[in-house]
């Protein structure tokens, strides 16, 4: 059911919750001190995740985007959402999210990096109007492949 989850900021102790999402959404997992170090001490970075309520006590994450903003350009480094929880328009609001933090920091584009392979998600990017921008050979690892990269304007 769409209303068992909300949105809420994404906090360092999240580090440790991300690996399983992004092994399973074939995202690079950059390890949780640097992820604790991103939203801990550099201000440029922020994020956002998805959290569906189990009970009461707990929450689980069920997706989540990191994000950067640098001078006039919001950069987004991650999104995933597990896949049970996909297409019921989380990833949308987890962007949308983004692009308003990056407008309040003054970021007038948005543009990111997405694997060649990876149709899925470069429709999902196309309804957000992003356009294929340019690519770069070999920038992903396991397996290696090329990425297109993105943008559009804020």
């Amino acid at each position: 059911m769409m209303s068992d989850y909300y949105l809420t900021r994404l906090r360092p102790e999240d580090a440790a919750c991300l690996k399983p999402l992004e092994d399973l959404v074939r995202l690079a997992f950059w390890g949780e001190d640097n992820y604790r170090r991103f939203l801990d001490e550099l201000p440029e970075y922020f994020g956002c995740k998805a959290v569906t309520i189990i009970d009461r006590h707990q929450d689980k994450l069920i997706g989540f985007l990191l994000a950067r903003s640098l001078y006039e350009n919001l950069e987004v480094l991650k999104l995933g959402v597990f896949p049970e929880w996909q297409r019921k328009g989380i990833g949308t609001q987890l962007i949308e999210t983004a692009f308003s933090e990056g407008l309040q920091r003054g970021c007038n584009r948005c543009f990111l990096e997405v694997r060649k392979s990876n149709q899925r998600a470069i429709q999902f990017y196309y309804r957000h109007d992003f356009r294929i921008s340019g690519t770069r050979v070999n920038y992903y690892t396991d397996p290696v492949e090329d990425a297109w990269v993105m943008e559009k304007a804020l």
